[in-house]
């Protein structure tokens, strides 16, 4: 290596003398001063490989097995940890209230009946009821992190699909704080229609039905509703069969009076447009039906 670096200069000493072929010598030297850069950096061992090789054989042995252990660990402990329910206090004084029957709904363990009246338009749970026991379930239908509690059942029909029959909605406003979202009666049929999605279906009189699809809001802890189907009733067709009048109204616009829906100007569209108009909410809505899981009730005897 040193013979080349030594005959390297003697050449750029003679180009420097010849000032006839200095572009060509200054072009040579160019390329020669590129080959002995290369050649000077270029290391004549392998001490930084033997270097490397040592800090490789002196660091910690971390194994992927040992991670993968550690790792596991750590989620044996997050999945092993008891679920809270922190509905406890609102299902075992629910519980006491069917038994004892004090009054025909049931507010909340804050609301006694006698001294404390809830405000106007609290929703409350059906009490005097024959029922031989109550079956709940913890879901968080928001996602928002905190479960709701649901009362009701898993209904399977003749055909053999299934529907979640709810008889009650509970929703945490505090810490151990609660609030009945939303309840079925017995002359209404309140299903879930997975996700934040419910739908009521129940008799408003003897000539009149009321379908709702409400949304459960988070932020208010309620029901909005999407729309209402209003069903009434005028006169019999040839075979004595009543002819029912459809209305539809979208949004939290109406709910019925004594007055007729179908006279109302608040109505969105009426009969078959409105059915059908309906349906195709319906369907929307029920779209994450397929997505509910096997729910896993809790059952509680009365008796």
């Amino acid at each position: 290596m040193k013979k080349t670096i030594l005959t390297k200069a003697i050449s750029l000493a003679l180009c420097a003398s010849m000032a006839v072929s200095f572009a060509a010598c200054t072009a040579s030297g160019t390329k020669e001063t590129e080959e002995e850069t290369t050649l000077i950096s270029k290391p004549e061992n392998d001490e930084t490989t033997e270097t490397s090789e040592e800090t490789s054989e002196t660091a910690p042995e971390t194994t992927a097995e040992a991670t993968t252990e550690a790792s596991n660990e750590a989620t044996t402990t997050e999945t092993t940890a008891p679920k809270v329910n922190p509905y406890e206090r609102f299902i075992e004084d629910y519980v006491n209230a069917i038994k004892k029957q004090p009054d025909t709904w049931y507010y909340g363990p804050d609301y006694d009946g006698d001294t404390v009246i809830p405000p106007e338009g609290t929703v409350g749970l059906l009490v005097i009821q024959d029922r031989e026991s109550i079956s709940y379930t913890l879901m968080d239908i928001d996602k928002d992190g905190t479960d709701e509690l649901i009362f009701g059942s898993t209904c399977v029909m003749g055909d053999g699909t299934s529907f979640v029959n709810v008889t009650g909605v509970v929703a945490m406003t505090g810490e151990d704080e609660y609030k009945i979202v939303a309840a079925g009666w017995d002359r209404s049929t309140l299903t879930y229609a997975g996700g934040v999605m419910f739908v009521n279906s129940g008799s408003g009189g003897a000539a009149l039905h009321v379908d709702t699809i409400y949304q459960y809001n988070n932020v208010t802890k309620q029901m909005d509703t999407v729309c209402e189907l209003i069903t009434e009733y005028e006169g019999e067709d040839a075979d004595g069969i009543p002819v029912p009048r459809y209305s539809l109204f979208e949004g939290d616009n109406y709910h019925y009076n004594a007055s007729s829906a179908y006279e109302s100007g608040d109505a969105t569209c009426h009969d078959d447009e409105a059915l059908n108009r309906y349906n195709q909410m319906l369907d929307a809505s029920s779209k994450n039906m397929k997505d509910i899981p096997e729910i896993e009730w809790n059952k509680v005897p009365l008796n």
